[in-house]
């Protein structure tokens, strides 16, 4: 990661004279946009309508507020815990697009990643983390990164070893995550320390319950690690759980 100097600008962005790294001119736009409706809201309504006017678009412009810095960035989170990929990636999308600063675009951009992964469309997942410069990066976005760029590799095939490099170091950054446990484990199995796999796999639910569609997914691989082993009866188990699961997201 790029050091940063104490007004958030990075030495690199100083050096080539660029915006700082914080705020980019499409952001300074997004914002002066933003402010401008929600002020023009008010005066529009109270010369249609009178002061009751006015102070319905200031009701309608902090609602809108309201929503876009509160309520979209929930309901994206939600719709992805709920495995309602699609909703979720359209949800972030519009995130990125009217964001205010570019962490808030990158972690839009990250979590549409997350969701194109999910769906199986990894050639979009590429894309996107392609086009962010891990350099420009804080550690928890990282994580993400790091994260998502496993599942890629892991999901089309390719370097196992690669794989688990970048998920033991998302893990060495957040080793409390659920998701990026899972992840671990699939690397294990790829590269065949299946009895590393199941280690991770049972300790995922040591924090509590996991959403279903996550839970789901770890029954899967504790089937496919018990089946490995010649287990089959543990692993008809989990196939079980895990076909209950998938009912239940």
């Amino acid at each position: 990661m790029l050091p940063r100097g104490p007004a958030g600008e990075s030495d690199a962005s100083r050096r080539s004279g660029e915006y700082p790294d914080r705020v980019g001119p499409q952001h300074v736009g997004h914002i002066v946009g933003w402010l401008l409706g929600s002020a023009a809201a008010p005066i529009v309504l109270g010369s249609l309508i009178g002061p009751r006017g006015a102070w319905i678009g200031a009701l309608c412009a902090g609602l809108a507020t309201a929503w876009l810095l509160l309520w979209l960035p929930r309901a994206a989170h939600g719709a992805f815990e709920a495995a309602r990929f699609s909703r979720a990636a359209r949800r972030y999308r519009l995130l990125g697009s009217l964001a205010f600063t570019r962490k808030r675009e990158r972690a839009a951009a990250l979590s549409r990643a997350g969701c194109s992964i999910a769906a199986g469309e990894l050639g979009a997942a590429s894309a996107v983390l392609d086009a962010i410069d891990p350099a420009t990066l804080d550690a928890a976005e990282r994580v993400v990164w790091l994260n998502n760029r496993a599942c890629v590799a892991l999901e089309g095939g390719a370097d196992a070893a690669g794989a688990l490099a970048w998920v033991e170091e998302a893990t060495a950054l957040r080793p409390d995550v659920p998701a990026i446990q899972h992840t671990r484990a699939k690397a294990l199995l790829a590269v065949g320390r299946v009895d590393d796999a199941i280690a991770v796999l049972d300790a995922m639910r040591s924090g509590g319950e996991l959403p279903p569609y996550l839970e789901a997914e770890r029954c899967r691989e504790l089937a496919l690690a018990w089946e490995r082993k010649g287990q089959s009866a543990y692993a008809a188990d989990y196939r079980e759980r895990a076909r209950l699961q998938a009912v239940a997201s």
